[in-house]
């Protein structure tokens, strides 16, 4: 039975993977990660690619759904490859909302992709680690920036672990100033060149606290004074700032931290979302 139409062969995967077999799942993730290249291979170069037999090949796409390789090939061809091609167009005032509703969704795809890509899993596993052991953290961020730092605080509030916030860079310093080696300071600046917050990061480097950041530049100062730092892409265009694009990537981020955490406190963070919500729910109608 063809997959059809319905679902993207990359939503396809990351749909059944889970229930796929250990030789199937290395030749997904080999898709997942290639899928410009894999429309332009044979069964036999894919199958040679992912180190697995032609047989896997064949098993993985009638477990997804496909007649068979061919037919998953031009699925990922159709419903991937050439949507990618029109990611980057900047929106116009000739744009009726149709046209500056699918820009956007484009334009915000396209950046969570490369952030995705700009940020290995590795980087993940120790900023996860690093969080994790935190005696405290610190959620630090100046202007717009602010609300994403504010967003991750009411996310690990739910850990358990105790969190601080700012946007005031005297509160940010008065914070610091009985900070101890096991806290930990996330940063967050789309330049990575907030003169304040930057003041507030060397602070932080004196009391032995640990530095996560996430900019837009890797090479920005604040990502060089980080211990770990992560890249959230964005672009500019007419209409559109790239801390405007970048938004989303950025909460991407924080949204794989706090779950890489809340996974590895799951009891803490059940019992937490569990008094969480009695004491919400007497605050409704």
């Amino acid at each position: 039975m063809s997959a059809g139409n319905d679902k993207s062969c990359i939503n396809r995967i990351l749909s059944f993977y889970n229930e796929l077999n250990k030789a199937e799942k290395k030749a997904a993730k080999y898709i997942l990660d290639h899928p410009r290249d894999i429309v332009h291979f044979s069964i036999k170069e894919l199958a040679e690619s992912c180190q697995v037999s032609e047989a896997t090949i064949f098993r993985l796409c009638n477990s997804l759904g496909y007649k068979g390789y061919q037919d998953l090939k031009i699925n990922l061809a159709g419903s991937i490859i050439k949507p990618i091609e029109n990611l980057h167009e900047s929106i116009n005032e000739n744009d009726d909302s149709y046209m500056i509703m699918n820009k956007i969704y484009r334009a915000n795809v396209a950046s969570m992709e490369k952030t995705l890509k700009l940020n290995p899993a590795e980087l993940l596993d120790e900023a996860a680690e690093l969080l994790l052991n935190a005696s405290k953290i610190m959620f630090f961020g100046m202007g717009g920036s602010y609300y994403l730092a504010e967003d991750a605080y009411h996310k690990f509030f739910r850990t358990g672990i105790p969190v601080e916030t700012s946007s005031d860079s005297h509160w940010q310093a008065m914070y610091l100033s009985n900070a101890k080696e096991q806290d930990v300071l996330f940063a967050f600046s789309n330049s990575g060149s907030n003169k304040e917050l930057l003041d507030n990061i060397k602070l932080a480097k004196e009391y032995g606290v640990k530095i996560i950041s996430i900019t837009n530049n890797k090479k920005s100062p604040i990502a060089s004074y980080s211990d770990i730092s992560f890249i959230s892409y964005g672009e500019e265009y007419m209409f559109r700032s790239e801390a405007m694009e970048s938004r989303l990537s950025t909460l991407m981020i924080t949204d794989w931290l706090y779950m890489s955490v809340a996974l590895k406190r799951k009891n803490e963070y059940l019992e937490n979302i569990n008094e969480i919500r009695k004491v919400i729910a007497t605050k409704r109608l």
